[in-house]
């Protein structure tokens, strides 16, 4: 597949995908233009109006480090896709990284408001939105799936966008919040999110284990777990949105390619048991 650059090659993306699926990799972006400040933690932004005049302070405690590897790992899982089922997904990558901008937080945090930082997040956000129309468009339904990487252990998460707390509750059903795949959950919230049509049981089944949260491990317990950015809060109104979070050992190594081809069988299998794979 032959990747198009974005606005001075903040990212890049493919366009002209064939498949009900998105790939979007926001952290692992390295290029790092010199015209644009970092992003340095703790920061204050100055929240005005129209006349300029300040309103209040917002203090960000940004996040620089980036996610090593995810970028290669989501192109892995589209090669796999494309040379096992022809399937070509969309996809949209950071290229710039962490420190300079977070295409994964709201506007003002990810840019501190940088004139070419925001051009860059503008770029990134208008590409993933352009492919989220076109598969809604083509598809009538999709799923995009947001690749990260983590360093609290060697466990991967599925954020739907539930806390650790209310995952570990023993009946979801009764939770009063919106999951990031209500679609697909219709009444069974507990088999949607650790059943066995669970993304993370099928990752399980497939060798990339443990998963939290799956039906072998529903709850996280006390360890540390993300639900979810801003990716998928902000776009799971548009399209079915899953932030997967890897840890080194899955995206890096020898093995990294067999956990790529792992990770894209799930995505097919994952979208067939739950009727959402639809190509042309």
């Amino acid at each position: 597949m032959e990747y198009i650059d974005g606005y001075r090659s903040c990212c890049k993306y493919y366009c002209k995908g064939n498949v009900n699926i998105i790939l979007s990799a926001p952290h692992g972006g390295s290029l790092i233009p010199n015209d644009v400040p970092d992003r340095t933690e703790g920061i204050c932004i100055r929240r005005s109006d129209e006349n300029d005049t300040l309103l209040d302070k917002q203090f960000y405690n940004t996040k620089l480090v980036k996610d090593i590897h995810t970028d290669e790992f989501t192109e892995n899982v589209a090669n796999e896709l494309f040379e096992r089922w022809n399937f070509k997904p969309f996809i949209i990558i950071g290229k710039w990284h962490r420190q300079i901008v977070d295409f994964n937080r709201e506007i003002r945090e990810g840019t501190l408001n940088h004139p070419e930082a925001v051009a860059a997040y503008e770029n990134y956000h208008l590409n993933l939105n352009n492919a989220i129309s076109h598969v809604n468009q083509l598809f009538n339904k999709g799923l995009l799936i947001d690749i990260h990487g983590h360093s609290q252990g060697n466990y991967t998460m599925i954020g739907y966008m539930l806390s650790s707390n209310q995952l570990n509750e023993d009946d979801l059903s009764h939770s009063s919040c919106t999951t990031s795949i209500e679609s697909l959950c219709l009444s069974n919230r507990n088999e949607c999110i650790r059943g066995e049509k669970s993304f993370g049981t099928i990752l399980e089944q497939n060798g990339i284990d443990p998963v939290y949260p799956s039906l072998k491990h529903p709850k996280p317990e006390s360890r540390t777990f993300f639900s979810g950015g801003y990716t998928i809060c902000n776009y799971f109104s548009k399209i079915n949105a899953i932030q997967t979070e890897l840890p080194y050992v899955i995206r890096t190594g020898e093995n990294k390619c067999m956990n790529a081809q792992r990770f894209a069988q799930t995505i097919v299998e994952y979208m067939q048991i739950n009727n959402l794979l639809i190509s042309n």
